[in-house]
């Protein structure tokens, strides 16, 4: 049991920088503060101390950070928003497979590490397509000027 505990304690330590920063930065937009603040209001309400979840909490805290993205993701993410929604939904998942037992605490671990990098690819994507160029035949042709 004390390892098993262990471990959801040192998930929740690789868990809590990818759900909220540490200190909101300085001059942030009011959706981005008001998304920081309703996920430290999730791991405050089921971290049983600092940087550790119990089992028996994981899904109802992987809940909690959904709706907080669902809330507030739009505003803060921007066009990022539904990659963090998808990847908040699939925790939520990962958390109820833990609950039920088909999950161990370090699969969970393993899925949530998953879920993240699959999240990071798909933002690194989605600003490489935002910044490439429109294909030429694509591209608007400039009006033709009157003499």
């Amino acid at each position: 049991m004390q390892s098993l505990l262990s471990s959801i304690s040192l998930l929740a330590l690789f868990l809590l920088p990818a759900c909220a920063p540490a200190v909101a930065p300085p001059n942030t937009p009011p959706a981005e503060s008001a998304l920081y603040q309703a996920k430290q209001a999730c791991l405050d309400a089921y971290q049983t101390r600092p940087g550790q979840v119990a089992e028996g909490n994981m899904s109802k805290l992987m809940g909690c950070l959904a709706r907080a993205t669902q809330k507030y993701g739009r505003q803060a993410y921007g066009p990022y928003a539904p990659i963090y929604m998808e990847g908040a939904s699939k925790g939520v998942e990962a958390a109820q497979h833990l609950r039920e037992g088909l999950y161990t605490p370090d699969q969970f671990g393993s899925e949530i590490g998953l879920i993240q990098e699959q999240e990071n690819s798909a933002i690194l994507q989605k600003k490489a397509q935002m910044a490439a160029p429109l294909d030429p035949i694509l591209q608007p042709v400039p009006a033709p000027s009157a003499p």
